[in-house]
């Protein structure tokens, strides 16, 4: 890994800062979504403990090293070495692919989930880069640095969505290929359409977020008050 300066060390607290407050928020809406759509699911365990335990544990620690290793590798990241970094860090990325945790692997779609969660590295990556590589003293100032215009900023902010969209896509139609997750090494009676259900309202949410931050970034231009207060007119 190459030596970062001050700068950088910070962007990249930064960066990772503002990814772990969205991964809770999104955890929060798991939590509300598993108390509601597996009620009367999970008879011999409480939903909040299948969410600290299953959630708020295993979920939550794999998508933290999914992205640190985002982050070591758009350190490092040059456009002619992306094909040698991917192959270098795929096998540890993947092990902490959510798909891979929730899906079947002898499923016939199997490697092409897989192939869609590489590929979103080819993206994520250079994008990370200009990030760590921009200036500001918050994740906002570092994109609005980094990327100028409306439509850049959108690609940064959906980058994950697009590829959650590719899987939604394949997952609606292939429903057979979720699994239940597991608790304390015990599968869970719950049917694949109801961790599908669980996905699509996490989805939802994603794109919920997507919109408040274009928000944030573009506050919609407030109408200046034109009442002529003095005479009383409305």
């Amino acid at each position: 890994m190459e030596s970062l300066s001050e700068r950088q060390k910070l962007n990249v607290y930064l960066i990772k800062r503002e990814f772990i407050r969205e991964l809770d928020k999104g955890l929060g809406i798991i939590k509300k979504s598993i108390s509601r759509v597996y009620s009367g699911v999970l008879t011999n365990i409480p939903s909040n403990i299948f969410y600290y335990i299953y959630f708020r544990g295993k979920v939550r620690r794999h998508v933290l090293n999914q992205i640190k290793i985002s982050l070591r590798m758009a350190i490092d990241y040059h456009p002619e070495r992306m094909e040698a970094m991917v192959e270098k860090y795929k096998s540890e990325y993947l092990e902490n692919d959510l798909i891979t945790m929730h899906c079947r692997q002898d499923h016939p779609i199997y490697s092409e989930l897989r192939e869609i969660t590489i590929n979103n590295l080819y993206t994520r990556i250079p994008i990370l880069h200009e990030l760590i590589n921009s200036h500001g003293n918050t994740y906002h100032e570092l994109v609005k640095n980094a990327f100028s215009s409306k439509e850049e900023i959108r690609r940064v902010l959906e980058i994950q969505l697009i590829f959650i969209d590719q899987w939604i896509e394949i997952l609606n139609d292939n429903k057979d290929i979720l699994i239940s997750p597991k608790v304390l090494g015990f599968g869970l009676p719950i049917e694949p359409d109801t961790v599908f259900k669980v996905i699509m309202e996490t989805y939802e949410y994603g794109m919920a977020r997507l919109e408040e931050k274009m928000q944030h970034f573009f506050p919609p231009a407030v109408e200046s008050d034109t009442r002529d207060t003095r005479g009383g007119n409305p």
